[in-house]
């Protein structure tokens, strides 16, 4: 009897290895060909003047990755810089920005510490916001020289503003228009008023567990090293309220949405780096350094008010990542040449993935006619 229930566990188990062995392969199968299948349709006719290329550029004297996309050169260059510190957006912009391509020549940039750019420990001694800012100038340097273009359309994402909004202070001369999306000001004030925010929703719909953890949060701490940790606590919550990414049926369930559905069939991501997305190595060295860095970091007058180019903020009125209600109040204070506010009514953080068709018809409606007049103005 004993050996019978042997044979038949042993049955099983190998028809359960069987089974799951062979769902392996299924999805393996199906998540390649729909990488397969974005890798086809994200055509570029680069034999008759669009560009499609991915490199390692050096920038501050560290190699660091970027992609150059487009469908005609003689189109204005608009350089993207990502948010986070650290969330490199090329693993899952592949079909999201695709429609840019064919207005502009986009350059998109894994910065130090992120993404195909993770660096090492040698990177992050010599990691800091000034050090981002000149890698920032460096790349611009490169891309308007190669292209033989004056000026470039620079926009920014969350921790990108910050970074974009120092590059216009320091060197108007490289660019044409700054957007920012999701525009990020001090870090402190900023994440004392998520926090504040989702008190008052929590406090006004009666939601008293959320409301207790929220009251738990601890003050900002003392030390910079604790920075990180801190941030993550509040936005932890922020999907309760669909303040990070508002445009779901589920603001709480981000796994089932674009931005993962982007990673997981992204051209760009081999099986083993999408295994590494959903299984990441600790926070880059660098990018621990930056936080640090950035930990006390606030806004100043006049390098974040007063501007010599054109200002663009694209914000979700829903956004407490980057709280609106801060930047709304620091916009009425801001000039520039040219400045105009569009409001993402139907988006929190990400008005890219939430309002895709707004976001494109802005970029080429209000900002490209600029960056095409600046063009002009410089040959």
């Amino acid at each position: 009897m004993t050996k019978r229930i042997i044979k038949t566990l042993a049955a099983l188990t190998v028809l359960i290895l069987i089974a799951l062995s062979s769902a392996a392969g299924t999805a393996y199968f199906l998540i390649d060909t729909g990488k397969q299948m974005n890798r086809n349709s994200l055509w570029l006719d680069i034999d008759n003047g669009a560009i499609d290329e991915s490199r390692y550029l050096t920038l501050g004297g560290v190699q660091q990755f970027v992609r150059i996309r487009g469908r005609d050169l003689n189109n204005p260059i608009l350089v993207d810089l990502h948010g986070g510190p650290g969330s490199a957006f090329t693993p899952f912009t592949h079909r999201v920005l695709a429609p840019l391509t064919e207005y502009f020549t986009l350059v998109e940039w894994d910065q130090r510490g992120a993404g195909r750019s993770y660096g090492d420990e040698a990177m992050a001694r010599a990691t800091d916001f000034e050090r981002m800012v000149a890698d920032t100038v460096e790349l611009l340097e490169y891309v308007t020289l190669r292209f033989e273009q004056p000026r470039v359309v620079l926009v920014g994402h969350s921790w990108g503003t910050n970074l974009g909004l120092k590059v216009i202070a320091q060197r108007p001369d490289l660019v044409s228009a700054y957007v920012g999306v999701g525009q990020a000001l001090g870090w402190k004030s900023g994440f004392d008023e998520s926090l504040r925010l989702m008190k008052e929703a929590a406090r006004g719909a009666g939601d008293s567990e959320t409301l207790q953890a929220l009251e738990s949060v601890p003050p900002w701490p003392e030390d910079p090293e604790l920075g990180a940790d801190h941030v993550a606590t509040i936005q932890r919550h922020l999907s309760r309220f669909g303040a990070s990414i508002h445009a779901l049926r589920d603001p709480q369930d981000g796994l089932h949405s674009h931005l993962m559905l982007d990673t997981i069939l992204s051209p760009d991501l081999s099986m083993g780096e999408l295994y590494k997305k959903f299984f990441p190595d600790p926070m880059s060295p660098a990018n621990e350094a930056l936080l640090v860095d950035l930990y006390d970091y606030e806004i100043t007058y006049p390098d974040e008010y007063v501007f010599e180019v054109p200002v663009f903020i694209f914000q979700g009125e829903h956004d407490w990542q980057t709280p609106t209600t801060l930047i709304k109040e620091w916009f009425k204070q801001v000039r520039a040449p040219v400045k105009e506010y569009v409001a993402f009514e139907d988006s929190a953080h990400y008005v890219v993935n939430e309002e895709p068709g707004k976001y494109l018809y802005s970029l080429v409606a209000k900002v490209r006619p600029l960056a095409v007049r600046a063009a002009v103005e410089g040959q």
